[in-house]
């Protein structure tokens, strides 16, 4: 048939090339620097920076506090810098991944000459070499041969199926002939195709197309775009509160209350407006100081440095907010095979009519058995062995010749050999004149009339015996092939065994499963395995309790109902038996119309769509490239427990990221009260711009930097999962935030006015002195409030040993602090303390902690009580 063809010439390529295009995929652009760092300004706390700081520098004109736009503007430097960095750096990494997939050639026929080229330069109209192992380049037609395809990447089915050349024209279905698709793999024969779709237009093309559209909103940028909003209007409210009262003070106060002042104090426009313009800097000022400038850069630091402890428990991240939401996950569809199981089936046992053997030494008592069982795995099958190692065939031919590799086998002569095909549901061989079958228990079972027995004799056979046990044996997840053989001369088919095959759950599925549902994360397992096995499965891993209201239903069930009706039985659900590609989307697409953080994973083609559209795909390491390409993260090892360690680090970071807001909020709050109420007692700047650029580098850069590197502990998984929309700040943070806010603010007007404390710093430079040690004494409130927000257990050093970055920084701002008061000078309005009098400030400072402590413990009991 092949011989008189010639493939195309170079012209025919070229014209084909213009005409239909070539193999290559349309890919999603490559996004910059430059623009991946312009998207990245669009992060919600980013926007009210940039806001902040165009107020400053509009609203001030021309007067604005260099030393605040020089912070604001590093703050949104630095954080959108290192987001950028880190994704660009994470797509290195998947690309990297990616790099065998580029490198892949076929053999094509050119002008009569046997070509390789890299499939990108496939062209409509090649003629392609087909042979067992390779991945189809291509959709095509079979020309020449005949082939097994395994097209479980694009439709989940695990059987294997017949492709081969006949007459007429057939569409582009997967169940077609005589079409093969891009992505599908050769398991058995060698064939020749021509090729009729390239790039997008093929199978495999328009997935990879769809899947490069944008999802809805992550939680976390919901949630961020919620807290911008309530910082914006909270900094608004005290930026006009401030304003009043400045104003209230000035006209009212400073005139006595007299009213006749106070008139002519407004009659004269030119100091009135002088007042105004004053009163307009200190609104901008608060609003500026309101803003959490740190909180972006602090966000960004705390994903990039969990993605990369992620990658040591075989996890890539490709987006970083794909960890939080991982973290806020409600329910997760996932895979059986290669996630719940190994994806490679063993021979467990060899049920024959008078015994079991559960292990190759057992067996070997047996001779007459063993010969015809060795004969079956090693001629019986698509599978070859070589060097040790098997290759080839399906899963369940590797897995036999896997039992008995390590058995010699006397060279028999094939004679005919007819591969397993899933329409007949069963294998054929000939060797040295005895036929050997395998396949399908209940049509084999029902073609026997005899059966070996152990010591070799033929006996009768007891099929209602046998079908009882392999009922027994399916209905725990097993997989069942039977074996048997019609010896040269006989008319009936003697049964050999059953042949009892185990896809075991991963060692650790069932720890990662219960710890995902202790916290609270709903699992569905979603397979294309028979309702049996899959029960089966799914109790031995965990997934099903054994409770009344657990649902577990087909494909074609869940096809029956309508969306509302499956939208009410979602929470119940936790198996979907013989499932179909597209119920996946629907699952995720209905979970997601209930406001469920959605996860699903995936490796094949036909997964593509739903990874995209879950709010958090897991792709498998060992998958297809277009389904790595949708996922949010890559399982490099296929494992539950890596998803499970994702979810801990996504609460994690939650965790920190609203300890950070917290400390940031209660020193905020008291920098805007001591500005407010210091005007009120008579001391303008209780803090100079120098010394407030030192404080917002404590709060911003370096106490981001300190809350990045807290520790994810195993009781965070004890907690439910956050809805989708729950704001950042909770009412328990907001108590916290008034109340150690309030603290620090009393502490700092009670330092100021007392008479005490002003006495304590007398000498020379009494008032330089006792406002240093304000300074000092503000710089260590800070400190010892970053201890408070950071924990929030009873014990308030709890875990600070598995943060030491944290303790490590916190030292640096003391050093720094300490070494500015003996010589910051004029710069920073300082003046060396005695020991003493610094260790007064220190000693005030740490009363925070107690305090603290009273605050967690009147709390516990509220809790308690309520």
């Amino acid at each position: 048939m092949t011989n008189s063809i010639v493939g195309l010439d170079s012209d025919r390529v070229r014209k084909s090339r213009e005409k239909h295009g070539t193999n290559a995929l349309v890919k999603e652009k490559t996004k910059g620097f430059f623009r991946k760092f312009l998207e990245n300004l669009n992060d919600p706390i980013i926007k009210i920076l940039i806001i902040a700081l165009a107020i400053e520098v509009i609203f001030t004109f021309g007067h604005c506090n260099l030393f605040e736009v020089g912070g604001i503007i590093l703050a949104i430097l630095i954080a959108s810098g290192v987001s950028t960095a880190s994704e660009l750096g994470s797509e290195r990494a998947f690309l990297k991944m990616e790099s065998a997939a580029l490198g892949r050639r076929a053999r094509v026929l050119r002008d009569g000459v046997s070509y390789e080229i890299p499939i990108d330069e496939l062209v409509v109209g090649d003629i392609v070499y087909l042979s067992a192992g390779e991945e189809i380049p291509a959709d095509g037609i079979i020309i020449s041969g005949r082939i097994s395809v395994d097209q479980s990447a694009l439709n989940g089915e695990s059987r294997e199926v017949s492709k081969f050349r006949c007459k007429g024209e057939s569409a582009w279905e997967l169940s077609s002939d005589n079409k093969v698709f891009r992505g599908t793999l050769v398991t058995l024969g060698d064939a020749v195709m021509e090729v009729g779709r390239v790039g997008g237009a093929t199978y495999y093309g328009m997935v990879a197309r769809d899947v490069q559209t944008e999802t809805r909103t992550s939680p976390l940028k919901l949630r961020l775009s919620k807290l911008a909003s309530d910082i914006s209007r909270i900094g608004y409210v005290m930026a006009v509160v401030v304003a009043i009262t400045y104003l209230f003070n000035t006209l009212v106060v400073d005139n006595g209350f007299i009213g006749s002042r106070i008139i002519e104090d407004l009659r004269d426009f030119r100091a009135l407006f002088s007042v105004l313009l004053h009163a307009l800097t200190l609104m901008i000022t608060v609003i500026v100081v309101a803003v959490p400038e740190g909180l972006p850069m602090m966000i960004t630091v705390v994903l990039s440095a969990n993605m990369k402890r992620m990658l040591k428990d075989g996890v890539l991240v490709k987006k970083l907010v794909g960890i939080e939401t991982a973290g806020s996950m409600n329910i997760l569809f996932t895979d059986k095979t290669g996630t719940v199981t190994s994806g490679e089936p063993s021979l467990e046992r060899v049920v024959c009519v008078d015994s079991t053997y559960k292990s190759l030494s057992s067996l070997k008592k047996s001779a007459p058995l063993m010969r015809r069982l060795l004969d079956t795995a090693y001629y019986n099958t698509s599978a070859t062995l070589s060097a040790g190692t098997v290759y080839g065939g399906n899963g369940t031919e590797r897995a036999v010749l896997e039992f008995f590799k390590g058995e010699r086998v006397l060279g028999g002569k094939v004679e005919d050999k007819e591969p397993f095909s899933s329409e007949k549901k069963r294998s054929l061989v000939t060797v040295d004149g005895t036929r050997y079958i395998k396949g399908a228990p209940e049509m084999i079972i029902e073609e026997c009339y005899c059966a070996l027995a152990s010591d070799g004799t033929v006996v009768p056979f007891d099929k209602e015996k046998l079908k009882r046990e392999l009922s027994e044996v399916t209905s725990v997840g097993n997989r069942v092939v039977a074996a048997a053989y019609k010896a040269k001369g006989e008319s009936h088919w003697i049964f050999i065994s059953l042949l009892v095959l185990k896809d075991k759950p991963r060692r650790d599925t069932r720890d990662a499963v219960l710890g995902m549902q202790r916290a609270g994360v709903q699992i569905v397992m979603v397979t294309g395995d028979g309702k049996d096995t899959a029960v089966a499965i799914a109790r031995e891993c965990g997934i099903l309790k054994g409770y009344d209201s657990e649902l577990v239903i087909t494909s074609r069930e869940m096809a029956k109902l309508s969306d509302e009706e499956l939208k009410g039985l979602i929470p119940r659900l936790r198996v979907l038996a013989r499932a179909l590609p597209q119920d996946k989307t629907r699952l995720v697409r209905l979970s997601q119309e209930l406001d469920l953080v959605v996860g699903m994973t995936g490796d094949g083609i036909n997964d593509a769509p739903s990874l995209k559209l879950a709010d958090v795909g897991f792709s498998m390491g060992s998958g297809t490239d277009i389904a790595k390409g949708a996922g949010d993260i890559v399982i490099l090892n296929n494992s539950m427990k890596a998803i499970n360690r994702t979810v801990l680090y996504g609460r994690t970071i939650f965790k920190s990221i609203r300890k950070f807001i917290t400390f940031q909020l209660v020193m905020n709050l008291a920098a805007c009260g001591v500005s407010l109420i210091g005007q009120l007692i008579g001391i303008d700047n209780p803090i100079t711009i120098i010394q407030m650029l030192w404080v917002n580098i404590i709060m911003d850069t370096l106490g981001g930097l300190a809350f990045a590197g807290e520790p994810a502990l195993e009781y965070y998984m004890k907690e439910k999962p956050k809805r989708r929309d729950e704001p950042i700040l909770t009412r328990a943070m907001l108590k916290q935030i008034l109340i150690m806010g309030a603290y620090t603010l009393i502490t700092c007007i009670t330092f100021l006015t007392a008479d005490a404390f002003r006495e304590r710093f007398s000498g020379d430079n009494s008032e330089l002195r006792f406002l240093t040690a304000f300074y000092a004494l503000f710089i260590f409130l800070g400190i010892f409030n970053s201890f408070s927000a950071r924990c929030e257990r009873m014990w308030i050093f709890s875990n600070i040993g598995k943060n030491k970055p944290f303790i490590l920084i916190m030292l640096l701002i003391s050093v720094i602090q300490i070494f500015m008061i003996y010589f910051g000078g004029e710069l920073f309005r300082s003046t060396p303390l005695l020991v003493r009098e610094l260790l007064s400030v220190v000693l005030i400072a740490s009363l925070l902690i107690p305090f603290d402590m009273l605050r967690r413990i009147f709390a516990r009991l509220a809790k308690k009580s309520s």
